[in-house]
């Protein structure tokens, strides 16, 4: 499998297992072979984001815990609503380079929450070839690291800052550098 498995968390470990049991062309797998009753148990808190634009990025699919955890609906929204320009920036090199390299990407950000708390998760990216062939969306979950779920009333205010982020090869190499020295 791949190296980064053994350091994923449970939610990220699963996803990263059924994602590479998909039939891949050129590396990447086709959206429409991606079964989302495949990872039911962790589908809450999955995402699919779409590249509709050079560095513009939406969220397709949202899943419920996620929702929930913002407070609001971010389906079709852009991604980097919720995310300070400092993350903003890191996350768009991040993006671009899982769908152009292709790579799979895992990464580690702080989380300011409405009630002052700031937490550590965990998020594992992986690209999808939408219909037409073109890899343009990615596949997403995080988790809270440590254990904690944030409850109903101690909702994310931003994503604060990617504290670690790191490329894995999925057959087509990687980036040299990460996405935070890349736009250091």
């Amino acid at each position: 499998m791949y190296e980064i498995a053994e350091r994923l968390g449970p939610i990220a470990a699963e996803l990263l297992t059924c994602w590479s049991r998909l039939p891949v062309q050129r590396c990447v797998p086709d959206r429409k072979s991606f079964d989302p009753m495949a990872i039911a148990r962790i589908l809450p808190v999955v995402s699919v984001l779409e590249r509709v634009g050079t560095d513009e990025w939406r969220f397709r699919l949202v899943g419920t815990e996620i929702e929930r955890r913002w407070g609001r609906n971010l389906a079709g929204r852009d991604v980097l609503d919720v995310v300070s320009p400092a993350a903003a920036k890191i996350m768009h090199r991040e993006f671009r380079e899982i769908v152009e390299q292709p790579c799979g990407s895992w990464s580690q950000r702080r989380v300011a929450f409405h009630s002052g708390r700031v937490g550590a998760v965990e998020t594992l990216r992986l690209p999808l070839r939408a219909s037409d062939g073109v890899v343009r969306l990615v596949l997403s979950c995080s988790g809270e690291l440590h254990g904690r779920s944030p409850a109903i009333a101690d909702v994310p205010r931003e994503i604060i800052m990617i504290t670690e982020q790191e490329y894995f090869d999925i057959g087509a190499g990687c980036p040299v550098t990460d996405a935070i020295a890349a736009t250091a």
